[in-house]
């Protein structure tokens, strides 16, 4: 499968703004390939690991740092941009009528689990290029595109870490 680079800026460009504008439908619009349901299983595959990788060079790109920085960098900006990982406490507290103590726990161990796959991707971003990607880079790429849940939720931390379309941050 050829991937339509013209296609490819624009999802890239609408998962940001989405992201952004916090418009759940409108991301999963985004992330969707152009042929949309009717897209074959392994070139929707292709189209959401293209989109990932895409997606990581721009959230690396808009970050400032430098190439080769450690994991510890780049979780920290990160955290300033998106907030700290929610504990299962703040989890429940919005909605205690409906979330209990367990779906609490798993939804931060998610949520913990998506922003390590989060950072590894965007170190792949700031990879120098005579130097191979961190491993954890590529069994990430690996486990975002084959994890459906993962897959929209890393999506959309990318593009919230990414500068929005016109040019602000």
């Amino acid at each position: 499968m050829t991937i339509d680079q013209a296609a490819l800026g624009r999802a890239v460009k609408a998962v940001v703004a989405a992201a952004h504008a916090d418009d759940p439908a409108a991301l999963y619009r985004a992330v969707m390939p152009p042929a949309g349901t009717d897209t074959p299983p392994a070139e929707a595959t292709a189209w959401f690991g293209t989109l990932l990788i895409h997606l990581a060079l721009t959230a690396a790109a808009a970050s400032e740092l430098e190439p080769g920085c450690p994991r510890e960098a780049v979780s920290e900006w990160i955290g300033e941009v998106l907030g700290p990982l929610p504990t299962p406490a703040l989890l429940r507290a919005a909605d205690p009528g409906r979330i209990d103590h367990v779906e609490a726990v798993s939804a931060a161990a998610d949520h913990s689990r998506y922003h390590e796959y989060t950072v590894d991707l965007i170190r792949v971003g700031l990879t120098d290029p005579d130097q191979a990607p961190d491993e954890r880079g590529v069994d990430a790429h690996c486990a975002v595109t084959n994890d459906k849940k993962a897959r929209i939720t890393v999506m959309a931390m990318l593009g919230r870490l990414a500068a929005v379309p016109d040019g602000r941050g």
